[in-house]
């Protein structure tokens, strides 16, 4: 297939970008109805919801949290779903009788606070409606609406106000105390009490709750209409949650140390039995042996029993200072209080009895704390405070060196006396005692001995824990009273709605446009057919004609001659245009016979040959139309002329093509009607009779218009485009799908036939050509 690549005569193209851009301005404008619509559905409903929406406010609380031990993703996402669960939620729902909300005028909002000083319930209230009045004289009526009548009243509850400071009021499993500040307490209010079941869910709803990246700190948010309340809920929460938490913590330590203290008794017997063992041995042996051997086993056994109680308190004075270290230099409360525990410890080892050093510094760092213990009831943040505060530090620093030189010299003790027990074992081999006996004895008591140091030191740690938390949890910022509702701007959230709206009405015309694969703009054409566009027929306002019957599709093409009176109109302008293209194109040279044909029906291939036509015959050149749509042709009807004998008569005859032919009202223009209805019209304009007619017709006319079935109907166009100069192709814009028509004209590739291009038939004026907006001026 050839292609002629012709372009509109005298248009600049631009690039496929900024046509691409033009029309989806095109469609916007086309569809600016479904964007209204659009915008109207969805902001008219966002409107009228947010100016019923009531007023938000959040409140924050945050927890810390300060371990020993390193924190993991898995102990944060323990604490969040414990923080979140539903026992949780149903303590706080109780305590703080979230069941109950009060109905009220959203301009004259009613304050919980302004009516009850604490309202609680159980876990299953009776649910409903109830109103409390108070008449005055210091008293309230309570009563409950009868669901299916609201007028109907049933009244539970009676008496004065302050009777409840007393004793708050137990009924329908709620318990209230009426607010002492009767000023801001209106003479009645309604309230409503929900299902506990709700209630909780609701709560667990409106929870947000977060953990740092360092896990010691935990966020918890909450949103309530009621300012003082959701303050009051958050706190009772992050209360709740503290204390939870570290009595748990105390009892997995309290259960820690149970199982130690268990195991270190059994341990503390099997040692003490295995030295009772080895002393009646050594008793035994002293008794049976002369006076030097007696001698060396008193020296190993006080030896042996020296080194057992030092290697005990070096266990433990390592241990202690240990956790002093890992808690030194920490400003909180809960790590001073720490500390102390760790250092009284550390001082009341039996290893520094005697010690003048260390127990100077225990003597002074008792009346350290004591003063400071003073001195923290009034104010723990004096300056007095602060300094008694560092000098106790200093003495617990100095306690500490103290001990670390202490500790030197016990494991130099040990060293020693372990190398006199090696001796005193070796001068006791060559006795004339039972060396295996002794030896087995030695090696398990040794054994036990270390059992029970190790346990020991384990016991010992566990006891610290039990008087020391090894997290501490506390509230670092308790929720306050927010000022302003975070949903305050209602306009702006209108708005904000609005352009929602607006912005998704214009994405989804742009969408449509996007799914749409008709060819709409020339642009479209060269893009996807890779052809070149002759001319842009705009769109003449009539009905689509190839919806009616034949006849009277007749009178519809009648009114499509828009070329014949030479009206200087769009239309006529574009179609003389489209001549000017085919006549006078370089690339293209003389064309004498000419095909057109379409995709579709109802793309106006007959629109376009009658009208081209015209506009050949007004050049003074005499031209010949052919209704080559043998099967429905419908120019006789435009022409007015019989429809009976035509094409169809001649190609199945011998008479001469001049006897078929209809002048016109149209100078110079003659035409051949389709004649007619025959089998098999596609083999009749590839035979011999076609070709004679082809030669006999080129002598007589100047141009030769075929007017051919579309391409989805017949092959037709394909047979008579071997057999002209050129053929051109009908496409309308916004209804020829862009892949059907693509395949179409892949029907010409294997074929000897020159297609020079497409007309893009009923495109907007602008599209088609800005010259015609001179007429309109």
């Amino acid at each position: 297939m050839d292609v002629e690549p012709l372009l509109l005569e005298g248009d600049d193209l631009q690039s496929g970008q900024s046509l691409d851009l033009k029309r989806y301005v095109v469609a916007l404008r086309k569809r600016w109805w479904l964007v209204a619509i659009i915008f109207v559905v969805l902001t008219v409903p966002w409107v009228m919801y947010v100016k019923q929406e009531k007023l938000l406010y959040e409140a924050t609380a945050v927890i810390r949290f300060k371990s020993f031990e390193k924190n993991s993703p898995g102990v944060n996402e323990s604490r969040i779903q414990e923080l979140t669960s539903r026992s949780f939620a149903e303590r706080v729902v109780a305590e703080l009788g979230l069941t109950m909300i009060i109905i009220d005028d959203e301009e004259a909002p009613i304050r919980r606070k302004d009516v009850f000083d604490e309202f609680t319930s159980d876990s299953d209230p009776v649910s409903g409606r109830y109103v409390i009045r108070f008449p005055g004289n210091d008293l309230y009526v309570l009563s409950k609406i009868s669901p299916g009548n609201e007028d109907l009243e049933q009244e539970i509850a009676r008496g004065p106000n302050s009777q409840t400071q007393l004793a708050p009021r137990n009924v329908n499993g709620f318990a209230f105390r009426i607010a002492t500040n009767a000023a801001k307490r209106p003479s009645e209010v309604h309230f409503k009490v929900e299902p506990f079941r709700k209630a909780v869910e609701s709560l667990r709803g409106r929870e947000e709750v977060d953990v740092d990246r360092s896990g010691t700190l935990m966020t918890i948010k909450l949103t309530d209409t009621d300012p003082f309340l959701v303050t009051q809920t958050v706190n009772n929460l992050a209360g709740i949650f503290v204390r939870e938490s570290a009595s748990i913590k105390r009892q997995d330590v309290s259960a820690a140390r149970e199982v130690l203290e268990k195991q270190w008794t059994l341990a503390k017997e099997a040692l003490e039995e295995s030295n009772r063992k080895l002393r009646e041995f050594q008793q035994r042996s002293i008794q049976t042996d002369d006076n030097s051997t007696q001698d060396l086993y008193l020296r190993l056994a006080t030896a042996q029993r020296r080194v057992e109680d030092l290697r005990n308190y070096s266990v433990s004075i390592k241990d202690l200072l240990a956790r002093a270290a890992g808690s030194s230099g920490a400003a909180d409360a809960s790590s001073i209080l720490n500390r102390r525990y760790i250092v009284r410890e550390l001082i009341s080892n039996k290893a520094f009895d005697g010690v003048a050093t260390i127990g100077i510094s225990r003597e002074r760092l008792r009346d350290l704390e004591a003063d400071y213990d003073v001195i923290a009831k009034t104010s723990a943040v004096s300056v007095r405070a602060k300094e008694v505060l560092a000098q106790i530090e200093t003495v617990q620093a100095q306690i500490e060196k103290d001990a670390r030189f202490q500790l030197t010299r016990i494991d130099l003790e040990i060293g020693k006396l372990e190398g006199e027990i090696a001796g005193y074992n070796s001068k006791l081999r060559l006795a004339p005692l039972a060396e295996s006996q002794f030896a087995e004895l030695t090696r398990e008591n040794d054994q036990k001995a270390r059992m029970f140091n190790d346990l020991d030191a384990k016991y010992q740690g566990a006891l610290i824990n039990e008087k020391v938390e090894t997290e501490a949890i506390d509230i670092l910022d308790q929720a306050i009273v927010p000022e302003l509702p975070i949903n305050a701007n209602k306009k702006v959230k209108a708005i904000g709605g609005s352009v929602f709206a607006l912005f998704l009405g214009v994405m989804f015309v742009l969408g449509l446009e996007l799914l749409d694969r008709s060819i709409k703009t020339v642009d479209d054409v060269q893009q996807t057919l890779k052809v070149g566009v002759l001319g842009a027929i705009p769109q003449i306002d009539f009905v689509e004609s190839h919806d009616f019957q034949d006849g009277e599709k007749a009178k519809i093409i009648d009114q499509q001659l828009v070329t014949h009176d030479y009206a200087p109109t769009p239309i006529g302008e574009a179609y003389r245009s489209l001549r000017t293209n085919i006549m006078f194109s370089k690339s293209i040279g003389r064309i004498q016979t000419l095909c057109i044909t379409s995709t579709l029906p109802g793309d106006g291939k007959s629109f376009t040959a009658a009208n081209l036509a015209i506009t050949m015959a007004q050049q003074k050149s005499n031209t010949l139309l052919i209704d080559c749509d043998l099967r429905r042709g419908v120019l006789h009807n435009t022409f007015g002329v019989p429809k009976e004998p035509g094409f169809t008569n001649f190609l199945t005859s011998n008479h001469s093509a001049l006897e078929y032919l209809s002048e016109t009202n149209i100078p110079n223009l003659s035409l051949i009607s389709c004649g007619s209805l025959i089998p098999n019209p596609s083999e009749l304009l590839g035979s011999h009779q076609m070709r004679r007619f082809m030669d006999e017709m080129r002598r007589k006319f100047d141009l030769i218009v075929f007017d051919t079935p579309p391409l989805n109907a017949a092959t037709d166009a394909v047979v008579i485009g071997t057999q002209v100069d050129a053929t051109i192709v009908v496409v309308r814009a916004g209804k020829t799908d862009r892949t059907v028509a693509r395949q179409k004209l892949e029907m010409f590739q294997n074929v000897p036939a020159k297609v020079i291009g497409v007309v893009l038939n009923g495109t907007s004026a602008d599209l088609a050509h800005e010259g015609y907006s001179y007429y309109h001026y």
